[in-house]
């Protein structure tokens, strides 16, 4: 990490610089250097059903608030070692996470979430993040249901059949791009986003889970549009009302 001349702001080298800053500046209750962490709009999308929204780092900070961490004995939290999924030369979808932690050294909570990052004037931020907040260390998922609910979002993008893809999707439906977030509030939103977008599926190539919970997953895909080109996505599934359904997605086109 390093500070750019003539910016308080500070510019980040890597996604992974951006991480591991986002949890320094978390356990040192910093809600201007969390904030600084951000790549703006920013939102994070929980597989329970509920998000979060900031359009500024301003408005982010405001919003930073530890008391209800604390009131269970949180001292610091630590992410787990990222991995990358997917990348390109803006965006990178990392799997990362964390463990919270009591003055004991005694772990409280975990999580696994996929972070986007984006490349903003040459400087890493993360812009989303997908939680599958049910997470608990050494338990077996059976993953089969969010995978076929993805998979089956894809084959009817690829027949142009953007009804029934939109079915498949919960309200807000979060779209991930680069230094901006589009909310599909409704059906009709949902199906107008879909046929409008760049890089719909020809054939389905990939699909498989990168994290997992009993409520929660972020799904990987990979497949070739309709131009030829190979696109590669996270998509987050929940069932925060029962029924297994993608909340938000981010796509990596060419």
């Amino acid at each position: 990490m390093k500070t750019s001349h003539g910016s308080r702001s500070p510019a980040f080298e890597s996604p992974e610089d951006a991480y591991h800053q986002f949890f320094r500046a978390d356990s040192a209750k910093d809600a201007e250097g969390w904030a600084a962490v951000m790549s703006y709009a920013h939102v994070r999308v929980s597989a329970r059903g509920t998000g979060l929204y900031f359009e500024t780092p301003v408005e982010y900070a405001a919003g930073a608030s530890w008391s209800a961490r604390e009131a269970t004995g949180w001292v610091r939290s630590v992410g787990v070692e990222p991995v990358r999924v997917h990348e390109s030369a803006d965006r990178v979808h990392l799997a990362g996470g964390w463990t919270r932690y009591n003055a004991n050294d005694e772990p409280i909570l975990r999580n696994r979430v996929t972070y986007i990052l984006t490349r903003i004037d040459g400087s890493w931020g993360i812009q989303a993040r997908f939680g599958t907040d049910s997470f608990r260390e050494g338990e077996t998922v059976d993953a089969s249901a969010p995978i076929g609910v993805v998979r089956e979002h894809l084959n009817r993008l690829a027949a142009g059949d953007f009804d029934v893809a939109g079915s498949s999707v919960s309200h807000p439906l979060v779209d991930v791009g680069i230094g901006h977030v589009d909310r599909y509030r409704n059906h009709a939103q949902v199906v107008e986003g879909l046929a409008a977008a760049a890089g719909r599926p020809r054939s389905v190539l990939d699909v498989h889970t990168v994290q997992a919970g009993t409520r929660g997953a972020v799904v990987a895909a990979t497949w070739e549009a309709t131009d030829g080109d190979r696109v590669q996505a996270v998509l987050l599934v929940g069932r925060p009302e029962g029924a297994w359904r993608i909340g938000g997605r981010s796509i990596i086109a060419p």
